[in-house]
């Protein structure tokens, strides 16, 4: 029988490299003329409707868009876990809404712990476990590590433990904003079957 998920204690999310990007250029070309529709209205009312495009066009595009995307979200996440807590609401952006009060709920309890993060949480090893490229949503596996970073008292004492385990094997699940072009946080949880870090 497995067990289910646990939580990462501190936060279930992770930070890595900068996100690229690439600027596109104008050409200096005019556009070609738009032929005239000669088409009839019943051939245009008979046409089948377009398929529309897969948000993603591949495997590698849909790793690529959840690195980027896991990348600003951890910074959000660090940056809130490095001031405490306060205002967690600026989270809001990258999660599902039924995520959200969860998200909320852990850097609240860093302000009423009154810890704060030192040092940003990092990912790698991310890998697809499932991906649906029509509607734009996966499922990865990556690896969390934590080594880097410490959880400080208003004293400035460490509250971590000296035999902490610095790596986390984490199932992370991304989802299609259906009102923007982006992707949000649906769920993040320690992998409980074999150790893949």
């Amino acid at each position: 029988m497995r067990n289910p998920p646990r939580r990462l204690p501190v936060h279930r999310t992770v930070l890595t490299a900068a996100v690229l990007f690439l600027a596109g250029t104008l050409s200096g070309c005019l556009a070609a003329p738009v032929p005239p529709n000669t088409a009839s209205p019943v051939a245009e009312a008979t046409a089948a409707p377009a398929e529309a495009p897969p948000i993603f066009a591949s495997n590698d595009e849909a790793l690529a868009a959840a690195t980027s995307f896991y990348s600003s979200y951890q910074a959000m996440a660090n940056t809130i876990s490095h001031e405490g807590g306060v205002e967690p609401q600026r989270i809001t952006p990258f999660v599902t809404s039924e995520m959200l009060s969860g998200e909320i709920a852990s850097f609240q309890r860093l302000a009423e712990s009154g810890v704060h993060l030192v040092g940003d949480l990092g990912f790698d090893s991310m890998k697809i476990q499932s991906v649906n490229l029509s509607e734009g949503s996966l499922v990865i596996y990556m690896c969390l590590d934590v080594s880097a970073t410490d959880v400080i008292d208003v004293t400035g004492l460490s509250t971590v433990p000296p035999d902490r385990v610095s790596r986390h094997p984490l199932e992370v699940a991304l989802v299609q904003d259906p009102t923007a072009s982006r992707l949000l946080l649906e769920r993040s949880e320690i992998w409980t079957g074999a150790n893949f870090c």
